[in-house]
């Protein structure tokens, strides 16, 4: 993991302007740091540097939104679920090949930015916010600890739930520092991490709070609907170059 300077000050404005979408619209700062990470240091090691910045920055989200505390009981099982599925997730990271982790990040990310692109879905009903509760909380917790991120999966479902604003910011943090509680602990368990990529993960540790900090400045300053259409289209090209350079690897593997 030897970066020259101006992949590092690449990185490091990268891993800003992500803090910056999570503080502005509430979500999104995993997603985009990973598929950043990835292009720059390899799929696999990119989800590794990204798991030691996460706890911070989730609970940061938390603190500001403490308010919202009263949603707590509605999340207990999506949570519980979401932490044994991190458990699974990380297990699957250090058995697959990176590219495989960068063909998996790259159709999970393609698939996000063209669902989100076309619109939200109706709420759901009580009934089925019990049923799904530990279903969309295992499967979330399984891509976070294999892809680095679950927004997606865990943001599709608090949104239909009926979770909106400072309540859904708050509910999403809760869940992502929790799985980043479990994820930390299972790959320091299994030896994953190396001293290049925790003084990566310092270094990238203060654009993430200022980053974000900015972001929370600006809420409710910028279009939301905009900012997030735009991180979107972003990440739809992301995800392009993330197959690319699977299928590279995967037929290099397979040559």
């Amino acid at each position: 993991m030897d970066l020259g300077p101006t992949i590092l000050v690449a990185l490091v404005v990268a891993i800003f302007g992500a803090a910056f979408v999570n503080g502005t619209i509430g979500f999104g700062y995993a997603l985009l740091a990973v598929n950043v990470l990835a292009v720059v240091l390899g799929a696999k090691d990119g989800i590794i540097v990204l798991s030691l910045l996460t706890p911070l920055v989730s609970a940061l989200h938390i603190w500001r939104y403490r308010r919202q505390v009263a949603t707590l009981p509605r999340l207990r099982v999506l949570v519980l679920a979401a932490m044994i599925g991190a458990v699974v997730g990380t297990r699957i990271l250090v058995l697959l090949p990176d590219y495989a982790i960068s063909i998996a990040l790259g159709l999970f990310t393609a698939f996000d930015a063209l669902v989100e692109l076309r619109g939200r879905r109706p709420p759901l009903g009580t009934i089925a916010e019990r049923r799904l509760a530990p279903v969309a909380g295992f499967v979330g917790g399984v891509t976070n600890g294999t892809l680095g991120a679950s927004g997606p999966v865990l943001g599709s479902y608090l949104i239909a739930i009926g979770l909106r604003g400072a309540e859904f910011a708050f509910a999403i943090s809760v869940a992502f520092f929790a799985m980043s509680i479990v994820r930390t602990g299972a790959l320091a368990v299994q030896d994953q991490y190396t001293t290049a990529a925790a003084w990566l993960a310092l270094a990238l540790l203060a654009p993430s709070v200022v980053g974000q900090r900015v972001g929370f400045w600006l809420r409710g300053r910028l279009a939301a609907a905009t900012v997030e259409r735009a991180v979107l289209i972003v990440l739809l090209l992301a995800s392009l170059n993330l197959l690319y350079r699977g299928l590279e690897g995967l037929l290099a593997a397979s040559g």
